[in-house]
């Protein structure tokens, strides 16, 4: 990991520093915007680390049976991730405070209560640090669920434009699309072992001694299981953007049935334009779009709104 993120230094920081500053996205100084990268670097070498110490570990232990035991593997310790990151990893990169402005706490837990969220607060991030970008998320699993929106959206938008982007995010809650993304991802690992085993014995067999590798228990094959795995993800890109795409729109018509204000929700997806483009073409969106564009969010809320004439407030 650490090789890798030095041969993509100059891509990270022309993509990560340069470019967003120059679309005004961008609020950190280089220190401080290289401080986060080393940072998420050290979490994903000790994470990283732990999970390949295992996986080798499952594959020196079952030597018939390892893309099975290593699947199990890795779709636990994702779902351990998913426990940590809001309580011990997100707080590495910003500071979280419970939301005290009671004009928008108070409408946020009553929508909350209204849909059986047990949430007593709601807290925010200070991504204003780091961006200009609005967002909002739910994080968490197994009892560390977290619904938070960052100080952009306080700052940038108004109560029912806050209470749209809060209502889409309790409909990832409610809609249970963090269990249900576990599953699916779960599915998608497997498979992704299954084909790692038959491309890693036909690879071997072949390349294996020129290469100078003893077997998958080798370490050095951790290259070609990168290597591998990144084909098998970088060819299941339309799908996995189109689930995750798919669980955004539920999570769209949650919020606006939840909030009630599709004026609202238009008027968010537009500064979210900021950063993704507003209407990009049906094969663009199904391939690289992992949320419905802008023109299909606020194509839904006019929808809403049209059918709900009588009884917007």
């Amino acid at each position: 990991m650490a090789v890798t993120s030095v041969l993509l230094f100059p891509l990270t920081v022309y993509e990560g520093f340069f470019r967003e500053h120059q679309y005004g996205l961008a609020t950190q100084t280089f220190g401080g915007w290289l401080g986060d990268l080393a940072k998420g670097l050290g979490v994903g070498v000790v994470l990283g680390g732990m999970l390949v110490m295992v996986l080798y570990g499952v594959l020196r232990r079952t030597p018939r049976t390892w893309w099975i035991w290593g699947s199990a593997v890795t779709v636990v310790f994702l779902m351990f991730g998913d426990l940590i990151a809001p309580v011990y990893i997100a707080p590495l990169f910003n500071k979280y405070t419970k939301l005290e402005d009671q004009r928008i706490k108070g409408p946020i837990l009553s929508m909350a209560r209204a849909n059986g969220i047990p949430a007593s607060e709601v807290y925010v991030m200070d991504a204003s640090r780091q961006s200009t970008r609005v967002s909002a998320n739910v994080s968490g699993f197994l009892g560390t669920q977290r619904i938070t929106l960052n100080d952009n959206l306080l700052k940038r938008c108004t109560l029912p434009e806050i209470e749209s982007t809060m209502g889409h995010e309790m409909g990832h809650y409610v809609l249970n699309h963090v269990y249900k993304a576990t599953l699916f991802f779960g599915v998608v690992i497997v498979l992704g072992f299954a084909f790692l085993r038959g491309a890693s014995s036909w690879t071997l067999a072949r390349r294996g001694g020129m290469w100078r590798l003893r077997g998958v228990e080798d370490v050095a094959t951790l290259p070609l299981f990168a290597l591998l795995l990144g084909l098998y993800f970088f060819v299941l890109t339309p799908i996995l953007n189109t689930y995750t795409r798919a669980e955004e729109y539920e999570a769209d018509i949650f919020g606006l049935n939840a909030a009630g204000q599709p004026d609202g929700e238009a008027l968010v997806d537009l500064k979210l334009g900021d950063y993704r483009k507003l209407d990009p073409g049906p094969i663009e969106e199904f391939v690289f779009y992992d949320h419905p564009s802008g023109r299909t969010r606020i194509h839904a809320a006019m929808r809403w709104k049209a059918e709900h004439l009588g009884l917007i407030r």
